[in-house]
């Protein structure tokens, strides 16, 4: 029965993790309208050379949405995503958003100071963290090899 529960619960935890990244990878396909406070905070910190966290963390996300590499990390969350909703093939959905989740938290944790940034950004990738530990023997198996067992 506590076998059957724990799996309801990681299902339901991985599905509403899916959902919330396919949505976030979805709005990185939607334009956002520049807003002119962000226009001058970057222009004044790029002429007087002081990045401060949130300006550094604004001209980081504006270079990389700049380059379309905001739609790739956007892609890369849809796939996950969708592949977390498949409980087939949920772990490669989860292994697959672990790299993402770890780059969008170290970006909001060194570049951005907005606690509720981190703690958004850190509370994904713990859980992420969390549902992959669902399947440490599945994972134990592929990596370990044995003493007997040829390599390759």
């Amino acid at each position: 029965m506590f076998l059957k529960n724990l799996n309801l619960i990681h299902g339901l935890f991985a599905v509403l993790l899916a959902l919330f990244f396919i949505y976030a990878g979805a709005k990185k396909f939607i334009p956002k309208p520049p807003r002119s406070e962000d226009k001058i905070a970057l222009v004044e910190a790029v002429s007087s050379g002081v990045y401060a966290p949130p300006v550094a963390f604004k001209l980081t996300m504006k270079s990389m949405s700049q380059t379309g590499f905001l739609k790739m990390v956007g892609v890369f969350q849809i796939l996950a995503g969708l592949l977390m909703l498949i409980p087939q093939t949920r772990l490669t959905g989860l292994l697959l958003l672990l790299p993402v989740i770890l780059n969008i938290f170290t970006l909001h944790l060194f570049l951005d100071n907005r606690p509720d940034e981190n703690i958004e950004t850190g509370l994904c990738l713990a859980l992420t963290v969390v549902l992959i530990a669902f399947y440490y023997q599945k994972i134990v198996t592929l990596v370990w090899i044995k003493k007997n067992q040829p390599s390759f």
